[in-house]
């Protein structure tokens, strides 16, 4: 009797049948905590996993392909899979509507004070005087600046322009002639984005070039009623330094769905600030994104599987590159 080959799945991913439908026919699935899969590591062929290094791979000397929720893998050290001839796919273009939702609530958030405003209803409405004392502004005719107008920034710019009539500056290594061409957008410097836009969006990965990028330098360039958004990565801004002008109110305020830390300390100085709205690392939070994460990563494990390499969604550094065990 063939013995299919074992893949390690989540359990939160039993939701999802379209994406086990896809794996059933050739594996043999089990659903492990992230915390137990290094019991389960020596016959495994294939999984769905995280923050994956050499250590697990030693454990591992069947395996073939781990497929990453979501578009970062900065966790992943690509180049030790890259020795031990493991694939390692994500899922670019499944999640960027989903994101860009999210930088647009956060943007909204912030700038219509609306965590402030419940907690006003729930506490003091009816105690004070009518009229709500904060104030925000329109949308329309302002600025959005785009730091990283790739899948997501470009959503996020299209929302911005198309939706709320926003002027577009952005910065990127590379130009963006579509973003140019259907949404007006004007290619700036990193320090042209800061000082001219009235609400910023980080939409960058996380690479060693990025780290720190934005730093307490950038941070002040801003004008004093701005906001930036940061749904990317926590690390690429300098963290100490948004807090510091924070604090300062040199800029109106900032929406962080991504740290430095994660899960965020609670003695970290951002969680006393009141110019900042927080979320849980929760912009690709959607059923639909997580089916579709689902179902993409099933895509590439199967692919590899049966022997279809590289396969889809193959990160950049392992494209063309053919493994076989």
């Amino acid at each position: 009797m063939l013995v299919k080959p074992k893949v390690l799945l989540p359990p939160s991913l039993k939701r999802y049948r379209k994406a086990a439908e896809i794996l059933e026919p050739i594996a043999s699935i089990e659903y492990v905590r992230r915390g137990d899969y290094e019991k389960h590591l020596a016959d495994v062929e294939g999984m769905v996993g995280w923050g994956i290094k050499e250590e697990t791979l030693l454990k591992a000397p069947k395996l073939k392909v781990v497929a990453r929720h979501g578009v970062g893998y900065d966790d992943c050290d690509v180049e030790a899979m890259t020795k031990h001839k493991v694939y390692l796919t994500h899922t670019p273009g499944v999640l960027s509507d989903s994101v860009a939702d999210m930088t647009l609530a956060l943007i909204l958030a912030c700038n219509r004070k609306i965590v402030q405003a419940d907690k006003y209803v729930r506490e003091s409405w009816a105690k004070g005087p009518a009229g709500y004392p904060e104030h925000g502004v329109d949308l329309k005719g302002k600025t959005i600046g785009i730091i990283g107008l790739g899948r997501i920034g470009f959503e996020v710019a299209k929302r911005c322009v198309k939706g709320f009539d926003m002027k577009l500056v952005y910065y990127d290594v590379n130009r963006n002639a579509r973003a140019e061409k259907e949404l007006g957008a004007e290619f700036k410097t990193l320090e042209e984005v800061m000082k001219t836009s009235d609400f910023i969006s980080v939409n960058l990965p996380l690479t060693p070039e990025t780290r720190g990028m934005i730093t307490e330098k950038h941070l002040r360039l801003m004008k004093k009623t701005a906001y930036i958004i940061n749904t990317a990565r926590g690390p690429i801004i300098d963290q100490k330094a948004l807090v510091k002008v924070l604090s300062e109110k040199a800029i109106a305020g900032a929406g962080l769905d991504v740290f430095e830390k994660e899960p965020v300390p609670l003695d970290d100085p951002l969680l006393k600030l009141q110019n900042v709205v927080l979320t849980p690392h929760m912009a690709s939070v959607t059923y639909d994104a997580r089916e579709a994460m689902a179902i993409c990563n099933a895509e590439s494990i199967a692919a590899v599987l049966r022997g279809e390499v590289p396969p889809p969604n193959v990160v950049p550094e392992q494209q063309g590159m053919i493994f076989r065990k």
